[in-house]
């Protein structure tokens, strides 16, 4: 009967000791799989911070390309603008003239020496612009927008002159006079160009819903041009 008890006794230890052993094992294997799996996380999550990275710079490289072609587009502007007056001072040197008495002592008066005098005036105000002395530059756009409203130059030296105004942080000034720009039809160009500066000085002006709403305009008027791109950049930094 003892023998009996202790062979119980015996086979329920050994029945105890393989159920811890089954137990220690199962438990070994969870802890095992838990590890994989955060190192799984671990990893996703260095994955995720390196694409994040990645595309941060990725924005940046786009950001400053943009801002390189703008720059390039307003130097192209300003030497179409050259190009166009010497054109025509060569096309007015090229043309017959009367040699009359009167014409020459009067020569200020007659229309080719009006029109030396228009683009005299607008090249002034185009240097001083190139100079970056927007002051300056204003203050000769708008005496030349006041003596010649309808020269030819007319339409770009109002546009001029809101860059003025932008490139002095006069932005309120800057949104009037680029909406003044918009209301005499421009080109595509002009009028996206112009959507673009008034968005962002109501940014300057602190008031990001007209920014918003004048930005998301541009993009649905003129959604392939540059400044469309630009103003996708600005609206995804919100």
């Amino acid at each position: 009967m003892r023998r009996l008890s202790l062979l119980m006794l015996t086979a329920a230890a050994l029945t105890g000791c393989a159920a811890n052993d089954a137990f220690v094992q199962r438990q070994g294997s969870m802890e095992g799989r838990l590890e994989q799996i955060m190192q799984a996380q671990n990893s996703t999550k260095a994955e995720l911070a390196e694409m994040s990275l990645k595309v941060k710079e990725l924005k940046d490289q786009i950001a400053k390309q943009a801002a390189s072609e703008k720059d390039s587009q307003t130097k192209y502007d300003q030497l179409q603008d050259h190009v166009k007056i010497l054109a025509s001072r060569l096309e007015s040197l090229e043309a017959p003239r009367r040699s009359s008495v009167i014409e020459v002592v009067n020569q200020d008066s007659t229309p080719d020496g009006r029109e030396e005098s228009v683009q005299a005036a607008y090249m002034k105000a185009f240097g001083l612009f190139s100079a970056n002395s927007f002051r300056a530059a204003a203050d000769a756009f708008e005496s030349f927008i006041s003596s010649y409203p309808e020269s030819e130059y007319a339409a770009n030296a109002r546009y001029w002159l809101a860059e003025c105004f932008y490139g002095e942080e006069r932005y309120k000034e800057a949104v009037v006079s680029f909406t003044k720009v918009l209301e005499s039809k421009p080109s595509e160009k002009r009028s996206s160009d112009s959507m673009l500066r008034i968005g962002l000085s109501w940014y300057r002006l602190n008031d990001q819903e007209k920014g918003d709403l004048t930005l998301r305009a541009l993009l649905e008027k003129y959604p392939r041009s540059e400044a469309a791109l630009q103003a996708r950049q600005q609206l995804d930094r919100k």
